[in-house]
């Protein structure tokens, strides 16, 4: 092999090794990581929003919301 050849086979060798220690490699890590960890949320809640039984939530809690009586002045029944 010519010293050409060797020195274009260490190039490849060094290009295919990814750059995990530098900060923008490091930084590609995290923001993969976040992208991930948001699309596993979504994913969590679509599951969830299938299996959990359905419910007014907040809409239901500001329909029954009355501003006058707080929750301490409520009568008994």
């Amino acid at each position: 092999m010519s010293s050409a050849e060797i020195a274009d086979n260490r190039w490849e060798v060094a290009a295919t090794k990814p750059p995990v220690t530098s900060p923008g490699g490091i930084a590609q890590i995290i923001l993969m990581s976040l992208f991930a960890l948001i699309f596993v949320w979504i994913m969590v809640g679509a599951v969830q929003g299938l299996i959990m039984p359905e419910s007014e939530g907040l809409a239901g809690e500001y329909k029954n919301l009355n501003a006058t009586e707080t929750p301490a002045e409520a009568p008994a029944e």
